[in-house]
């Protein structure tokens, strides 16, 4: 049996601390590994040996060895031959620069074994999780191996959860991994990131990607931990505090939704009522239109009389009856419907109040339920911040647009002159919109976004 064969054998019965010492010299020299014992009996930590373990392996010859075995293998000789001196560096932070530097420069498969294993080191805290993570994470995605990021950040939650909690940047990675992979615990990622309290951005914008998948009572779980962080912080703005609010509502009556029968639990005023109070009558509405309960039988003669607060019911009203249709006829999965509140309300015009102008709401209620071009084109403008935090959101509200004319077609709102002509606006102001989210996190969003401003 050959030494490759028999570290193989070994490691897989009883782990490569079973290997004697002889085996693991023999086999790394036969494999070309340039192994320099002294240097490595005088490498200081952990990250010092897997350093000089990378360097030696650029000769090695493969692939009898795995790539992820002989970092392992080189850090099994050192802690042999270090075994009985003092560890220095004890009370020391950080890894040293020389180790980051050589985990830059190594091959795929070598970065993935030395940021599994060098988290045996002392040194290792958040900030070098952060920069490994960052040198992993994009290169995994582009070689279609995203999958094995999620396997590195599991194996740090497992050897130094302290670190891994300490960093919410490698939270929500995980929940990206999560949402990415069929079956996986996305409940349990977003929990997870829920804990570390008050970081909205993050939250609220891997809570919109579970929305947009589907994932409604995952979504709840963690905007429901997070809220007491988010209500209780001093570092967020009022409005930021307002959007978490109303996401977290909808969110709670999309759970309702999801359940057989759906409106008319009991307590969901209480559930409710730690995210502030509502508009008189507003629930009701909420969730009768949401549910197909009520279809929209407004008054158009009646716009011009409304007051600004009541021609928003107005509008809210028609986006929730036009969320049911397309979960009926567009496929989309309860939870993304909910993304159009609030963005898609900005969009449309707010009544106007001088007097020629109510005349022409009169003639064209389209001037009140279309957005003109310009908004259009204002909205979908490169380097939005809006699309950087809520990326899900924009996506969905983009994909509802056309679907928003033929809704609002089929209810007598727009003729057919006017409904081809919003489909035109919008295919020409947002011609270039789906390459931005090219840059988002989730690799689907794109394409999705274009396949729906395409009329798919």
């Amino acid at each position: 049996m050959s030494g490759a064969d028999r570290i193989d054998e070994t490691w897989n019965e009883q782990g490569l601390g079973a290997c004697s010492t002889e085996v693991l010299l023999g086999t790394l020299r036969h494999h070309g590994v340039t192994l320099d014992e002294e240097r490595l009996a005088r490498a200081a930590g952990v990250a010092e040996a897997l350093a000089l373990a990378a360097s030696w392996m650029r000769d090695w010859k493969g692939p009898g060895l795995s790539a992820a075995i002989l970092p392992v293998a080189v850090l099994e000789l050192w802690r042999r031959l270090t075994a009985t001196r003092p560890r220095e560096g004890v009370g020391a932070t950080g890894l040293p620069r020389a180790f980051h530097e050589c985990f830059m420069f190594a091959p795929l498969d070598t970065r993935l074994a030395l940021a599994r294993e060098v988290a045996a080191d002392p040194r290792f805290e958040a900030e070098d999780a952060l920069a490994l993570g960052r040198g992993l994470r994009g290169v995994l995605r582009d070689a279609g191996r995203g999958a094995e990021f999620e396997g590195v950040l599991a194996s740090w939650e497992a050897r130094v959860p302290q670190v891994y909690r300490a960093e919410p940047a490698l939270l929500g990675w995980r929940v990206e991994c999560a949402l990415e992979r069929p079956g996986a615990d996305v409940h349990g990622a977003l929990m997870g990131l829920a804990a570390w309290r008050g970081h909205l951005v993050p939250l609220l914008k891997l809570a919109e990607w579970c929305l947009y998948r589907g994932h409604v009572h995952a979504a709840l779980a963690g905007l429901t931990a997070a809220w007491p962080g988010v209500r209780d912080s001093t570092r967020l703005f009022g409005w930021d505090v307002e959007d978490f609010a109303q996401r977290a509502v909808f969110t709670t009556l999309d759970a309702v939704l999801s359940r057989e029968p759906a409106p008319g639990e009991p307590g969901l005023l209480e559930r409710l009522a730690p995210f502030g109070p509502l508009a008189a009558g507003w629930l009701d509405r909420a969730l009768a239109y949401r549910a197909g309960e009520w279809s929209w039988q407004g008054t158009l003669e009646l716009w011009p009389q409304l007051t600004p607060e009541q021609f928003l019911f107005e509008q809210q009203a028609l986006v929730m009856a036009f969320e049911r249709q397309l979960r009926a006829h567009h496929g989309w999965p309860l939870g993304r419907t909910q993304l159009l509140h609030p963005w898609m309300l900005v969009l449309l015009p707010d009544m106007p109040r001088k007097a020629r102008e109510v005349e022409k709401v009169a003639r064209e209620p389209s001037t009140l339920l279309l957005p003109p071009e310009w908004v259009l084109h204002e909205w979908a403008r490169p380097n939005s911040d809006s699309r950087y935090r809520h990326p899900h959101a924009e996506a969905a509200v983009a994909a509802a647009l056309l679907p928003w004319g033929h809704f609002l077609r089929q209810l007598g709102l727009l003729n057919e002159r006017v409904h081809a002509l919003w489909r035109i606006r919008v295919t020409r102001a947002l011609a270039k919109l789906p390459e931005q989210f090219s840059f988002a996190d989730d690799p689907a969003l794109a394409s999705e976004v274009r396949q729906s401003l395409r009329g798919g």
